[in-house]
């Protein structure tokens, strides 16, 4: 049923989107671990807790059940005609949540080899954190806005995909002073892991733009 001021539409995308932003915000919660943990182990050089490895855990087997939802709601629904895309949304936040899970604990290995960065490499890592969360966050509303403005949602794509330019300088910036650094090859890969894992949620997060420009095109018919 489609509401005639058009701004909202079917009942059931109103419903799927509700369940969406509930599965974004698994994934914000278990990258904000990521987004605390480098401040303190960069500014404090604290450990990751016990407690933290075992929420981030909790938060992916959370965010299994409600993927299994959204898609048994996915099958179920009648009048979609986006359940193509939906799903690949779906896919994309379980890969922002199994990514968090692996970042913690590459970054928990890099924490107990005792090497902490200092310096330009401090200051750049640290703001890597803060993009990275900065851009699941813009994630989640552009998902919010999906049944509500689809004007918003699409502002949102922009910037999503900025950040995720950002973020792509950003690394490199850091690679280019790591790998000159003498560090010990042991830390270092492990190190890289981590990296890479980060920029694998960017990437995730830029999947979500694209998934949801396409669903911009049917959803504005």
């Amino acid at each position: 049923m489609v509401i005639d001021n058009s701004r909202f539409l079917t009942s059931e995308l109103g419903n799927i989107t509700q369940m969406l932003e509930e599965h974004f915000r698994i994934a914000l919660a278990a990258n904000k671990i990521i987004a605390k943990a480098l401040p303190d182990w960069l500014c404090d050089n604290k450990p990751m807790s016990t407690e933290d490895l075992k929420k981030v855990t909790e938060l992916e087997e959370k965010a299994d059940e409600v993927k299994r939802h959204i898609t048994l709601e996915l099958a179920k629904a009648h009048t979609l005609m986006q359940r193509e895309d939906l799903l690949r949304l779906v896919h994309y936040t379980d890969k922002l949540v199994d990514g968090a899970e692996i970042a913690c604990n590459h970054l928990d290995a890099v924490i107990k080899s005792s090497w902490t960065p200092t310096g330009e490499l401090k200051d750049l890592i640290e703001r890597l954190g803060k993009l990275v969360i900065d851009e699941i966050k813009e994630a989640r509303e552009a998902v919010r806005f999906l049944s509500i403005n689809m004007e918003n949602s699409m502002k949102k794509v922009d910037e999503i995909c900025s950040l995720e330019k950002e973020i792509d300088i950003l690394i490199r910036e850091i690679v280019t002073i790591l790998y000159p650094s003498g560090l010990d090859i042991g830390i270092l890969l492990r190190f890289r892991d981590f990296m890479n894992m980060m920029e694998d949620i960017a990437n995730f997060g830029e999947d979500v733009a694209i998934t949801i420009r396409s669903l911009s095109l049917t959803l504005n018919t």
